[in-house]
């Protein structure tokens, strides 16, 4: 892919974050005997990080779900620092936050958290689209359709982490683009809470759209066109459009007042 793409796919594990400790002796006095333990667990925090994140996207971790250093250092068979090192990416994220020594608990998405989440994410994208949009290149193009195309593709399997990743993907490249770097954090963890606000509130009741409209194509199409007016409106149409049905509550507490 072209220079400028946000690099996703690191991020996702193929194995399991569960098995031996990867930390190396605490004792260890060689400097680069050290920087090797360092790394490997850093990689392990990583994996951990990705874990965590993953049961928080899904619901599967919630506000009430007790979190200790101790309970997840056993769980993942690693030591309490990389643990910590873990937890603080999460905290970083938004989605945990440490109080002390009272512990550390999962955070929530509220309606009106989600209704300015949402403005947010509108005010951010319909700018970076009207900076894109007259001079966007063919290769620009063919990346973002590049990375639809891998959205499509997770989106079929159903793969709700997975199309949370290419959808970030998709967006944090198109904001590259238009080289707003000063936003990128901020676009990251609106679109990750937004995920997680929409995911979550249909856990147990996911229904997929057969047919998305304002699709990722619609929108690169717009783009491609180099009319501002029409790319912005498509942008509007784009983030107010679910992969899934959502439901009544959700649709007036939140969507009808965007």
């Amino acid at each position: 892919m072209a220079d400028g793409v946000w690099d996703w796919r690191g991020s996702l594990p193929e194995t399991s974050v569960m098995g031996a400790d990867l930390v190396f002796d605490i004792g260890a006095t060689d400097p680069q005997v050290a920087a090797f333990q360092g790394e490997r667990r850093r990689r392990k925090a990583d994996a951990v990080y990705v874990d965590m994140k993953r049961q928080i996207l899904l619901g599967d971790l919630t506000p009430t779900s007790p979190i200790t250093e101790q309970s997840l250092a056993q769980t993942y068979n690693c030591s309490q620092s990389t643990i910590r090192e873990a937890l603080l990416t999460l905290q970083e994220d938004g989605l945990v936050i440490r109080r002390g020594y009272q512990g550390t608990f999962v955070t929530q998405t509220t309606n009106d958290e989600a209704i300015i989440l949402f403005r947010l994410r509108l005010n951010i994208e319909t700018a970076a689209v009207d900076r894109i949009t007259p001079n966007i290149t063919q290769e620009q193009l063919d990346t973002l359709r590049e990375i639809a195309q891998q959205y499509d593709s997770i989106r079929a399997k159903r793969d709700k982490i997975g199309i949370s990743e290419a959808d970030i993907a998709f967006h944090m490249t198109m904001l590259r683009f238009a080289d707003m770097p000063v936003l990128e954090p901020v676009l990251l963890r609106t679109l990750l809470h937004l995920h997680r606000f929409i995911i979550t509130r249909h856990t147990r009741n996911l229904v997929w759209i057969d047919k998305i409209t304002a699709s990722h194509h619609d929108l690169i199409d717009a783009i491609a066109t180099k009319d501002p007016d029409r790319a912005r409106k498509m942008t509007i149409q784009h983030a107010t459009t679910n992969t899934i049905e959502v439901t009544e509550e959700v649709r007036m507490e939140v969507f009808a007042k965007i």
